[in-house]
This record gives C-alpha cells, structure tokens and sequence, in this order.
C-alpha cells in the first residue's frame, strides 16, 4: 500500500487545479475592475478654510486651548452646600406649620382632579368646620 500523501500536498495540489491558467496577455492589461470612490480621510479646504485657518475665532483654529473637563457630581454638590437656592441646602429654616386636611383640599380646588373643583377655598374650608 502506498503512503498517503501529507494533507499540505493534498491542499496544495487543490488550490494548484482551481487556479486559472494565466497568460502573458492577462498579465500587461490593467484591471478592469472599477475602484469605488472612498471619502479621503483629509479632502482638500474649501476657499473659505483657507481664510479661516490661523483666525483664533475660527471652528478650525488648531491652537484654541482646551477647556477643563466636565465637573463631576462631588464637585458641583461641593459648590450648592452655601447656596440657598440650592435643594441640597441645609440651613433652611422649616416651617412650623403643618397644614390641615382642610387647607390642602382648599387648596386643590383649581385642580379639575379634585373632588372641590370649581369650589372657592372659603367654602372648602367652611365644609370641613
């Protein structure tokens, strides 16, 4: 029995018959296959680009310094501690008052949800005496 072949010659005498046979005239004609048209990485300044270039206030002036980056959460929660606009504020003062059930519907009477609409808040407040 014959030794078989190793599997390299096997796939190299493959590949040898697929190939199709070249002659001397494929090999001067260029290649017909048409190229496709790729955007350049850099396409060239328009007239008005070149104008802009080396004007400070320019989209494309190259030297502007860069801004610091974006605050993060710590730093800006550091900034609204002393500021009373602030909802994170901690001194301000509470109110001692603690509405009524009364007062809260008197209240929701322009709210055509509530069961009081329409209604003025005397008379809300006058029905819940």
């Amino acid at each position: 029995m014959p030794s078989p072949t190793p599997r390299t010659d096997r796939a190299r005498n493959r590949t040898r018959s697929r190939r199709p046979l070249q002659t001397a005239d494929s090999q001067t004609k260029k290649s017909t296959k048409k190229r496709k048209n790729k955007q350049k990485k850099h396409p060239p300044l328009s007239k008005l680009e070149k104008l802009e270039r080396g004007n400070p206030n320019s989209v494309y002036y190259k030297s502007r310094k860069k801004h610091a980056p974006n605050p993060t959460n710590a730093q800006i929660e550091k900034t609204e501690v002393d500021n009373p606009a602030s909802v994170d504020y901690g001194d301000r003062p509470i109110s001692p008052h603690n509405p009524t059930n009364a007062e809260i519907d008197a209240a929701e009477t322009g709210n055509p949800a509530s069961v009081d609409y329409g209604k003025t808040p005397q008379q809300v407040l006058q029905e819940e005496k």
